[in-house]
């Protein structure tokens, strides 16, 4: 019978886990820089297979820059709290669109490298991806 409580005990506890949206990210990408703090932007498609929708809330990377969700308005870059991903859904950050700008990297980023990510969704679900670096 103590078994029985146990498993159930932790087949309820991982009820939360299955609650989450599980985001995908496709072929992020980032343009390459040719000095340290030189202004960029990350592109990919995210696609959400949840039943809910869920909003990227912030990215942060392991390498020293500021990382910003952006998005156009009239034809102009502007800050944004958040990018929605419909349920069942995707969402292509690119040029001209959504994207994640870059500024204040502390190095040049080169074609070849790879630069880490971890996207954070309101409702507290993590993917981390390396973004490619290519050539603009």
């Amino acid at each position: 019978m103590q078994r029985i409580y146990k498993t159930v005990f932790f087949m309820t506890a991982l009820l939360p886990l299955g609650a989450l949206a599980k985001v995908t990210v496709t072929n992020p990408i980032i343009f390459a820089t040719q000095q340290a703090g030189e202004p960029t932007a990350i592109f990919m498609e995210l696609h959400n297979d949840g039943n809910e929708a869920v909003n990227l809330a912030m990215v942060q990377s392991s390498e020293s820059a500021n990382l910003v969700l952006h998005g156009t308005q009239n034809g102009k870059m502007i800050t944004t709290d958040g990018i929605a991903i419909p349920a069942n859904g995707n969402v292509q950050l690119k040029p001209g669109g959504l994207h994640i700008m870059v500024f204040d990297a502390a190095k040049a980023l080169h074609a070849g490298e790879r630069f880490p990510l971890t996207l954070m969704f309101d409702n507290g679900e993590k993917v981390a991806t390396d973004a490619a670096i290519i050539h603009h």
